[in-house]
């Protein structure tokens, strides 16, 4: 259904990386909710009032919420759309995960809300009064939910946009809470006891655990998190493929958005090569990474030496004490310099985080494997975080 209206009212829709192809589809879901939201809101909101169901009332107070939910999603997309300004060099899709933080805390506030009236519905229950009408209501409401999250989630996915994924969790929600109602309203005909309050409190505390996930999904990017392990190890594997990189360290990647990522990294030469022939290398690598990826690069250049036999030695005894210590740790940088009465081997290491060993019980334990085969061998360690963990 997704791709049907995108090739209908989206110009260049395959291309999802572009901000206003992604911004369009944001659009087209937002004004799908509020559609389809309003006819929700106006059935349930008929039928709960004809019937005396606090939990058909709230449900359509609850798609009330997702109806402003749709219109703060049009206006994140808009928001995030903007180009970069001089107070904000990043660019603006950040709004995205602002407005789904939004979406998160209107579905705990309803959820709060629901269970306040259940619980009163509870205490004073009141008769409701139900038709064949209402139950057929109720089922078209679920279907067009079912219709609403499929749409969201399906949207989501192809721009990776974490608001519609609130979105669609909450769709999801309100189906489960709707079908709640339903079956409830059958069992309390069937065994003559009203059941209405009971449900309120079950579905409210669904939706308060539902709001509580999907505030932590929201919060999630706006702290910091990694991007997608798949597309660093894609660009990884693009740059080692030069022929003339020897190796990749020190890759930190920043998200300013789904599909605004900048990324720096050290990338490994033979110090033999001609600088501006290197340099050149490096160029070439960063316009193909940046245009392949739609990511902003940046790539430090660090010779290294290869033709010195007992270096090469050394860095085969680093690499079986690192072994020996544990397969996850990682060198980069390793550096020879000899003096009359001792040799510096200058070197960092990359350490997991709440890895067995500390900084320091790992440094010791290298610094002695070298000592063992020479006292003039002294360790000088810089101890590298591991941003990806890869």
């Amino acid at each position: 259904m997704v791709e049907f209206f995108a090739k209908i009212f989206i110009k260049n829709y395959k291309n999802k990386q572009d901000e206003n192809v992604r911004s369009s589809y944001g659009t087209m879901a937002g004004i799908f909710g509020i559609i389809s939201n309003s006819i929700l809101v106006g059935i349930k909101l008929f039928i709960g009032i004809i019937s005396f169901s606090v939990s058909i009332i709230a449900d359509a107070i609850n798609n009330l919420s997702d109806m402003g939910s749709s219109v703060l999603t049009l206006i994140g997309f808009k928001i995030s759309n903007k180009p970069a300004d001089k107070e904000h060099p990043f660019g603006h899709q950040r709004m995205e995960y602002i407005v789904g933080l939004i979406i998160s805390l209107i579905v705990g506030f309803v959820g709060i809300e629901l269970l306040k009236t259940s619980i009163e519905k509870i205490i004073t229950p009141e008769e409701m009064n139900f038709t064949i009408i209402t139950y057929i209501i109720l089922g078209v409401s679920i279907f067009i939910k079912i219709i609403q999250g499929l749409f969201y989630l399906s949207t989501s996915k192809k721009i990776n946009s974490l608001s519609l994924k609130a979105s669609a969790k909450d769709s999801i929600n309100d189906v489960i809470s709707t079908s709640v109602v339903l079956i409830g309203i059958i069992i309390s005909k069937l065994v003559n006891y009203n059941l209405d309050g009971i449900l309120g409190v079950l579905v409210s505390v669904f939706i308060l655990f539902q709001a509580v996930m999907l505030i932590k999904d929201a919060i999630q990017p706006l702290i910091g998190e990694k991007p997608d392990p798949t597309l660093i190890r894609d660009i990884v594997k693009d740059i080692k493929a030069y022929e003339g990189i020897y190796g990749v360290h020190d890759l930190i990647a920043h998200l300013y958005g789904p599909s605004k990522i900048f990324i720096s990294l050290h990338c490994e030469v033979d110090y033999k090569t001609n600088i501006l022939e290197s340099h050149e290398l490096i160029d070439e690598i960063e316009a193909y990474i940046k245009k392949k990826y739609e990511v902003e690069i940046v790539i430090h250049m660090d010779p290294i030496v290869m033709d010195n036999e007992m270096q090469n030695h050394l860095m085969e005894h680093l690499q079986n004490t690192l072994t020996s210590i544990g397969n996850e740790i990682k060198y980069h940088d390793f550096r020879m310099v000899t003096g009359e009465r001792r040799t510096n081997l200058i070197f960092d290491l990359v350490v997991p985080y709440n890895y067995k060993y500390s900084n320091a019980e790992i440094i010791d334990k290298v610094s002695k494997s070298f000592t063992k085969l020479d006292k003039k061998y002294k360790c000088v360690i810089n101890i590298d975080n591991d941003y990806l963990s890869l």
